[in-house]
């Protein structure tokens, strides 16, 4: 699977702007949510996403259709999408996208990383993909850093995390990760509220903990031997999601090679509202 096709960290537009709307609504009550506390595998994937109590998921197409109506465009194209409604009523959302690139090394880190120029090229690529969203859908604005970006490299995890708001003055936070596998990596994004944030590790160590490569595709299970490797490695990778471009060592037709996207840094907001049909729907008790 390539990079079009199975991205973590940007996520979802308010649910608030379509309460009223039937038809819409309709259309995300119809996917195909999974409720029942279990692993489920995703497909065209070599891992499966548990699910707790209180957390519904689409997989696939459902995935897919769901991001294009709740965000109002197409640029999101995950293996997976899951909503968390938390003890206080709140929600949460993680999207789930893997992307097989080859092997990707963690030794180019420190001389690709540079969190001004990131922070700049995804504002403008946010402001960019706000010209593409439907009629309706609320635009969102990049504030800063949540926390810039670092690799785990005990746990071989690369984390980040933005704030904004939107054009109805709405704060959120999207904070992404990185898992890195034997085949490549898994994106994964968080959205929630800033209350919901504490930082990237803690709001996303659930959201990981749920998701997990299959026996014989982790990352320790590479083969040099026989396996491909990326054509770059961590940092380059970072700075390329982030900012659309390649770094200087990584080389242009390294990049070219990789990459096929239009937009490399999208922001969503969180799936909200949603709790009273979807708890009801799994519940069998009605208002």
């Amino acid at each position: 699977m390539h990079l079009g096709r199975l991205i973590i960290c940007t996520i979802f537009l308010s649910f608030s702007a379509f309460s009223q709307d039937d038809e819409y609504l309709n259309q995300v009550q119809q996917l195909d949510w999974k409720g029942a506390v279990d692993s489920y595998e995703l497909p065209s994937s070599d891992a499966k996403i548990t699910i707790s109590e209180n957390e519904y998921l689409v997989l696939g197409k459902d995935a897919h259709k769901f991001m294009l109506l709740t965000e109002g465009h197409d640029g999101f194209k995950p293996d997976a999408v899951k909503l968390k409604i938390h003890t206080d009523e709140s929600e949460s959302t993680a999207i789930y996208q893997r992307y097989d690139i080859g092997f990707v090394k963690t030794d180019d880190w420190e001389e690709n990383i540079d969190s001004d120029e990131m922070l700049a090229e995804i504002i403008q690529g946010t402001e960019e993909t706000n010209k593409i969203r439907a009629e309706g859908h609320a635009k969102l604005y990049i504030d800063g850093w949540a926390q810039t970006p670092f690799l785990d490299k005990e746990n071989l995890i690369i984390y980040w995390a933005i704030n904004g708001h939107t054009s109805e003055n709405t704060q959120f936070i999207n904070a992404k990760a990185l898992k890195l596998g034997r085949k490549g990596y898994t994106e994964v994004i968080w959205a929630g509220s800033p209350e919901q944030f504490t930082n990237a590790e803690a709001v996303l160590e659930p959201v990981l903990a749920s998701y997990t490569y299959n026996e014989g595709f982790q990352y320790d299970d590479f083969m040099p031997e026989t396996d491909t490797v990326a054509a770059m490695g961590a940092g380059a990778l970072v700075y390329k999601l982030a900012t659309g471009k390649a770094a200087v060592k990584a080389g242009f037709l390294a990049a070219a090679a990789i990459f096929a996207k239009k937009f490399w840094f999208i922001i969503f907001l969180p799936f909200v509202y949603g709790w009273k049909w979807i708890k009801r729907k799994f519940s069998g008790k009605s208002e």
